[in-house]
């Protein structure tokens, strides 16, 4: 290893800094953004703002708490924000000019996000709904809860016992005014001029499956009315300062994830396309812990000016910024295909990206004439001293396509070592040549770290992402062993001294593969995992989801034996190799069940295996989980491989 990298540890994660959530003023001139450390064992985020024709960053807000999610008034002057320092989240306002933050009128419950009326006198605000959905008697101590949605608890949040609404905050005085009907869940909102856009499913089949949809509703109040409709899900909503209105989405019915999300623009009661000639999904789906995971879970389109959208667009493990115009082509903003942009903010004509090239973690950048010009370093500083750089490979296992995949070397260097392969989640989503803590833990503990983008990664075209969907662990099983077969014909690593290491989907293939091909891996680690089709059919937070992307089939009665053959938990029994097992208490998407099954049948045959769970946390601990866990886990996966490699 070089003598100017150190050795990355876990607890080195104490010292991780995220940049998320950044703002333009409508001027151009300024760049707000919540900037998120850790403290103890507690996560802060305070409020930074940068002058975008040069300066330093400046510190906003100071406060022990959360402040997130800053968004500049009209003109610029002040700052609507949300920050749990009243103990729940609320809107507060930062006068720019100087001044402490104040209050804006209380609502109940956590708010989830906060903008600023064109006038600037008032308050969109998405918060709970305020009436109870399921309580039966005393809501402070319910005698039952009555349950008839299926879609009656979400990962992350658990119990949906109220729909969020859209409320309007008048910042004068008066009690905030509920815009929406409590009946639905409104998941996003956007001024119009006199009027406010949302996205809701307002269906009597919402109860079983949400596909939000554009509506509208006067800012004074009064019936909704329901605009152009997508065949499936519209994310998000997004209102130029002239009124137009654009949306991304699904343009197919029941999409399950391997369908390009689209940029939509309304044209009276219709919906234009703006993005498929690109056969790529809008928005960043190449996820990692060091990075912000806004755009990766809730892509968003922003308006340039009037005729002009700007979107991230996901593209071979990479994702940048492309101009949509309403009468051309799109067109990449920047030249660079190996950047990694994790946010995306546009005001007064500008374009800022939170952006990490290969082996870095994010910072702030400004996009102009096709490259990156930076504006901080104290997004990716932490990271710098242990970068190693990850090598771009491509592999091919026969009769399937070529898959892009990244090598990462031990401690930096290119000799023989043991190696683990990593399998990412979703099944749809990507990895890239940003790193993730345990790759990194890993490589400088004297492993390699291999990661593919094998088929049903998105960025790559619909045709490559398809294949997947009635075929999990069939069709990708062989193009990751093909990734492993590569490191051994090259020298790197024993074949005898291989790991596999995932989560969520990558915690499904982890466990196929070790039940599969018994002899190929040394050891494993298998997190949040499903090993169960049927059972997390029952018990996860998106039921109707699970069997059309597995198996092909929506429910278990209609193909029981395919159910059967793609689950893990009936072969497992054919695994020899100590396996760890990482779950999460709180988790939804994946439910621990799916872990207990795997270590039931392992530990009842007496073989190698070990449970860990977490309290309360939820799917994607690695990211957003309590900090002193996160170090837990990372040394866990460290150790588990140094014993048994």
């Amino acid at each position: 290893m070089s003598p100017t990298v150190r050795p990355f540890r876990a607890t080195d994660i104490r010292r991780q800094v995220l940049l998320q959530q950044a703002s333009v003023s409508p001027d151009g001139e300024w760049v707000a953004y919540s900037r998120r450390t850790i403290e103890g064992d507690e996560y802060s985020s305070r409020l930074w703002r940068m002058p975008l024709r040069g300066g330093r960053p400046e510190q906003l807000t100071f406060a022990d708490a959360s402040d997130v999610l800053p968004r500049f008034s009209p003109r610029g002057d002040e700052l609507v924000f949300l920050s749990d320092r009243s103990e729940r989240f609320q809107p507060w306002i930062l006068p720019l000019g100087g001044g402490e933050p104040r209050q804006a009128p209380e609502l109940q419950g956590n708010a989830v996000s906060a903008s600023w009326s064109p006038d600037g006198r008032s308050l969109l605000v998405i918060a709970p709904s305020g009436e109870q959905r399921f309580v039966v008697g005393d809501p402070e101590a319910p005698l039952a809860r009555r349950i008839r949605d299926l879609t009656w608890r979400l990962d992350g949040f658990g119990l949906r016992d109220q729909f969020h609404s859209a409320w309007v905050v008048a910042l004068g005085a008066g009690k905030p005014r509920r815009l929406t009907s409590p009946a639905y869940e409104v998941g996003e909102a956007a001024w119009a001029g006199d009027r406010v856009a949302f996205l809701a499913d307002r269906r009597d089949e919402a109860g079983v499956i949400e596909y939000p949809q554009l509506h509208r509703v006067a800012a004074r109040g009064g019936h909704a009315r329901p605009g152009p409709q997508l065949p499936g899900p519209a994310w998000t909503v997004s209102v130029s300062n002239g009124g137009r209105i654009a949306l991304v989405g699904y343009d197919k019915p029941d999409p399950i994830g391997w369908e390009n999300v689209g940029l939509f623009v309304v044209e009276g009661s219709k919906l234009r396309r703006l993005d498929e000639s690109l056969d790529r999904p809008v928005g960043n789906h190449t996820f990692a812990d060091t990075g912000e995971l806004t755009d990766a879970f809730a892509p968003r389109a922003h308006w340039l000016d009037e005729e002009t959208l700007v979107a991230l667009v996901a593209s071979r493990g990479g994702s940048r910024p492309f101009s949509f115009p309403l009468d051309g082509e799109p067109v990449p903003l920047l030249d660079d295909e190996e950047v990694v942009c994790s946010g995306l903010a546009v005001g007064g004509g500008r374009v800022v990206v939170n952006a990490a090239a290969s082996g870095d973690a994010p910072d702030l950048f400004e996009v102009a004439s096709g490259r990156l010009r930076r504006l901080t370093t104290h997004g990716g500083r932490w990271l710098r001293p242990h970068r190693i750089e990850p090598e771009r490979i491509s592999v091919k296992a026969r009769n399937h396509p070529p898959i892009d995949a990244w090598f990462v070397p031990a401690r930096g260097r290119r000799r023989s070592a043991p190696l683990v392969l990593k399998i990412h989640g979703g099944p749809y989503s990507a990895y890239g040549p940003v790193p993730f803590t345990e790759t990194l833990a890993l490589a400088h503990a004297g492993f390699h770290v291999l990661y593919a983008n094998p088929q049903g990664s998105v960025g790559y075209g619909e045709a490559f992402a398809r294949p997947l969907s009635g075929h999990w662990g069939e069709l990708d099983a062989p193009e990751q062993l093909a990734a492993v077969d590569w490191a051994v014909r090259q020298g790197l690593a024993p074949r005898d001294r291989i790991g596999v290491l995932g989560l969520s989907y990558g915690g499904f293939m982890v466990n196929w593969l070790l039940g599969h091909h018994p002899t190929r891996f040394a050891a494993g680690v298998s997190e949040n995992p499903v090993t169960d089709l049927v059972s997390h059919f029952g018990t996860c937070d998106f039921a109707t989801w699970v069997g059309p992307t597995a198996v092909g089939v929506r429910f278990p009665h209609e193909n029981p034996n395919r159910y059967r053959e793609l689950s893990p938990a009936f072969q497992i029994h054919r695994n020899k190799a100590p396996l760890l097992l990482l779950q999460c208490d709180g988790d939804l998407r994946c439910p621990p069940d799916q872990t207990e099954i795997v270590f039931a049948i392992l530990r009842g045959l007496d073989r190698e295996v070990e449970m860990v769970r977490y309290p309360e946390e939820s799917h994607i601990l690695v990211a957003t989980g309590r900090p002193d866990r996160r170090i837990d886990r990372l040394e866990r996966i460290v150790d588990w491989f140094e014993r048994h490699l």
